[in-house]
Formats: structure tokens, C-alpha cells, sequence
């Protein structure tokens, strides 16, 4: 979870800088991180959890997304 709370800080942070595309996959990222955390420090119970079913599969998409993004960006350095 660490890392997940460190991208989520940094795209809060340097959210002026994001691509649009980028930018509609935040609330996503938002609901994940917050999930898991309520879930860790025990305030969301196992039963709640297991069936809202949260999985990484949701932030597949802005995983894509950045990826798109990278490569054309360093493409475009290179050229």
C-alpha cells in the first residue's frame, strides 16, 4: 500500500501537469487507495470487502494509460 499512497500523493500533487486521459482515471485511483486503507486499519470489515470485490484489475487502465503516454512522450525526446 505504501506505493499506492505514494502515486496517489504524486498525482495530487502534480495533477496540473497530468494528461486529460490521465486525469479521469484519478477518482479511481482515489476510491482504491482509500478502500484498501479503511480495510488495513480495520475499519472497513472482511465481509464489506470481499464483497465489493476490489482488486488491481481497476487501475489496469491508468497503468495503460501513463504507459501510453511515457512512450510517446519518450519517443518524442529521442526524435
Amino acid at each position: 500500500m505504501p506505493l499506492y499512497c505514494s502515486m496517489l500523493k504524486q498525482f495530487t500533487l502534480q495533477m496540473g501537469l497530468a494528461e486529460q486521459s490521465t486525469l479521469e482515471h484519478y477518482q479511481g485511483l482515489v476510491e482504491f487507495v482509500e478502500i484498501w486503507n479503511r480495510f488495513l486499519q480495520g475499519s472497513l470489515p472482511v465481509e464489506v470487502a470481499n464483497k465489493m470485490d476490489h482488486r488491481e484489475q481497476e487501475l489496469y487502465p491508468l497503468y495503460d494509460d501513463i504507459d501510453k503516454h511515457f512512450t510517446r512522450l519518450s519517443a518524442a525526446l529521442k526524435g
